[in-house]
């Protein structure tokens, strides 16, 4: 090695890869368990949280009561314009349920398969007997 070379090995630091630093104030939404920024959760009660995404869709499932148009299925991430194209005739049914503490917006599908999960909600209602056949 010439001398230059050994200089600058030894006075040079060698860098260093850059590691990931785990975001430490991480909250957990208590409707869709998925871990946020603590700054994109909202805090409903002292042991309550819910993430923008969730309460976006609560908003949205409030606003399809009023009659606007749907967005799609919350659980299975189906688009309006989709569900519309696969199912066959002309109607396409949405349902507002109850789930997790906040209202949702599900389609025939997975609705089929969340109501009959809460007999405790449906059963002995008009609802419960028409549609989930409890």
């Amino acid at each position: 090695m010439t001398p230059e070379r050994i200089i600058t090995s030894v006075l040079m630091p060698r860098r260093q890869p850059l590691q990931k630093v785990p975001n430490i104030a991480s909250v957990q939404c208590n409707f869709c368990s998925k871990w946020y920024p603590k700054h994109r959760v909202h805090t409903l009660s002292e042991a309550q949280t819910v993430c923008e995404y969730c309460l976006d869709w609560h908003f949205h499932a409030q606003e399809f009561l009023g009659g606007a148009p749907p967005r799609g299925c919350q659980e299975c991430d189906l688009t309006w314009e989709t569900l519309k194209a696969i199912t066959p005739g002309e109607q396409v049914r949405m349902y507002v349920v109850p789930k997790d503490g906040i209202l949702q917006l599900l389609c025939a599908a997975c609705a089929a398969k969340y109501i009959p999960q809460r007999t405790d909600l449906f059963k002995g209602t008009r609802f419960g007997a028409e549609v989930a056949k409890i």
